[in-house]
């Protein structure tokens, strides 16, 4: 979601040759971690979400485990589709010398609701505060309208996704997390470790992907049940049906994807050093710790750009659409 002010001055701008060659290897080398994240990481990993959805939405008894491998490999499936759909977008515009605004930044390593919504979807969280919270008076009318407009604006966040009532739920959800974020921090007596906060914070945006992801509250309220346990399996029953099969094939990718998600830099910290987009809160992307990491111009990155392009390519097996488009 962008602002017409933020792209229209750049297309009047003038680049020399030097600068449209930069752009090009700085694009490429965005599109190609892009087209990784959605072809090799959501697709592969989201193959593991849909058939356990599809059956809660048959109203099945599923597992414990079967439940919770679902939904976090769900987790997983939407931040890098469409984590991946944005830099591929971002890459296509550096590619003709637009900077785009950063969409994503790492929002499975926020410490608390709030840090989660200025690293999740950035662009419309900024469109959600400038046209419907500082519309409905912000904070400007005491703490208490504060939080009753901050609900109002998640809701309407909720429909904007779809006119149902799973996104109302989802939108419900979040806004009650922001709540209790903001009265915690006016009037809690003391503060999380960061451990302790990350986990917390990361447990309530999982938990929320149900509604998120389930077609109707039926289905909603069976995966629910189901991650609390309500339908146990035995070990055996486990091994026999296979259930260990599919979580071990499936915990890999989950695992996997997870790691990168909250251990590894992402696109922006990697693309650092020259300005991949523009930020929407400054200071927005943190410098590495490893310099090494940072990309430059050179052989070795220009090598890791068409390899990651390539391993993308050939992993296309049918058309892949982003989770998003249905939004």
């Amino acid at each position: 979601i962008v602002h017409h002010q933020e792209v229209l001055p750049q297309f009047l701008q003038k680049v020399s040759k030097g600068v449209r060659s930069k752009n090009f290897s700085i694009g490429f080398t965005i599109f190609a971690i892009g087209l990784f994240k959605k072809i090799v990481l959501a697709d592969n990993v989201g193959a593991y979400a849909t058939p356990v959805f599809a059956a809660a939405e048959q109203g099945a008894a599923l597992t414990l485990l079967e439940s919770w491998a679902g939904l976090l490999a769900y987790t997983c499936q939407i931040y890098f589709d469409f984590s991946g759909y944005s830099d591929m977008a971002i890459g296509l515009a550096r590619l003709f010398g637009i900077r785009l605004p950063l969409n994503f930044n790492s929002p499975y390593k926020a410490r608390c609701i709030v840090d989660f919504w200025r690293r999740w979807h950035i662009t419309l969280s900024r469109f959600l505060r400038d046209y419907l919270y500082f519309s409905l008076g912000g904070g400007r009318r005491g703490h208490g309208r504060r939080l009753a407009n901050l609900m109002i604006v998640m809701l309407l966040g909720g429909l904007w996704h779809g006119a149902g009532w799973t996104f109302v739920l989802w939108g419900g959800l979040h806004g009650s997390f922001l709540v209790a974020n903001h009265a915690w921090r006016k009037w809690g007596k003391f503060r999380l470790p960061p451990a302790i906060s990350w986990a917390l914070t990361l447990l309530v945006v999982v938990l929320a992907w149900v509604p998120f992801r389930a077609d109707s509250l039926a289905a909603t309220q069976t995966m629910f049940a189901s991650m609390a346990g309500a339908h146990p399996s035995s070990l055996a029953e486990m091994f026999s049906s296979g259930i260990f099969g599919f979580a071990k094939i499936g915990a890999s990718w989950i695992a996997l994807c997870l790691l990168i998600a909250v251990v590894l830099p992402n696109t922006s910290q990697i693309m650092r050093r020259y300005r991949p987009g523009l930020e929407t809160y400054k200071g927005e992307i943190r410098r590495l710790s490893m310099r090494r990491l940072e990309w430059r111009p050179t052989r070795p990155w220009a090598v890791f750009s068409a390899l990651t392009f390539l391993v993308s390519v050939l992993s296309m097996e049918q058309v892949s659409e982003f989770l998003y488009f249905q939004f």
